[in-house]
């Protein structure tokens, strides 16, 4: 009786095992180092990504300054991007955004006779005039990477059916560091501001 041969011609089956054996690959397995370098990078890449994602979010919806909810836009100019400039009118007392401008931490300069608690908030009706200034508040506000600056100059009204006007200003600043200001005195008075024949909108 002849003996059954295997695939590679040799009568001998350990010699069939032995080749197999050496044909199949051997497992490798990954370096612990490796695992550990790879978790640490996947790791690295999330908390860069997330501090890359809060920059881009900031320069594309920077934070506005802060507005009283009784406020009615007049005008709205943008000298550059980050630049901004409101002109508001409000039915609160001037004494009344002032105070609101305080809340949220604002270096606020009255005029003298103006909101003074130990007397009245607002002085006799026959001292006030038309677009007479009442304060200038200033506050500043780091965001991510970058800083701003707004300010408001608050006023009485100058028609008869205006309590106050304000103009807030806001200027965002792309290096993160806020420059030294000199705010402007309150001497003067409010300019009539001209609509343009636009009516005066809610602000957003």
């Amino acid at each position: 009786m002849s003996s059954k041969r295997n695939n590679t011609g040799s009568d001998n089956p350990t010699d069939v095992d032995a080749n197999e054996a050496e044909s199949l690959p051997s497992k490798r397995r990954v370096p612990t180092k490796v695992i550990v370098m790879g978790l640490i990078a996947i790791v690295f890449a999330i908390v860069i990504g997330s501090q890359v994602i809060g920059v881009l979010y900031a320069i594309f919806f920077p934070p506005a300054a802060p507005i009283p909810e009784q406020a009615t836009l007049v005008s709205h100019t943008s000298k550059d991007y980050g630049v901004d400039d409101w002109l508001f009118t409000s039915n609160q007392t001037p004494c009344e955004v002032v105070r609101y401008y305080q809340s949220k931490e604002a270096e606020c300069r009255v005029a003298p006779v103006w909101c003074d608690a130990s007397t009245s908030t607002t002085p006799p009706e026959g001292s006030k005039t038309k677009g007479q200034n009442v304060a200038h508040c200033v506050g500043t506000q780091n965001f991510s990477i970058f800083a701003l600056r707004w300010e408001t100059v608050i006023a009485t009204g100058v028609t008869d059916d205006q309590v106050t006007q304000f103009r807030l200003n806001r200027e965002i600043f792309w290096t993160g560091a806020v420059p030294p200001y000199n705010p402007p005195t309150l001497d003067g008075s409010f300019p009539v501001f001209p609509n343009n024949g636009l009516q005066p909108t809610n602000p957003s």
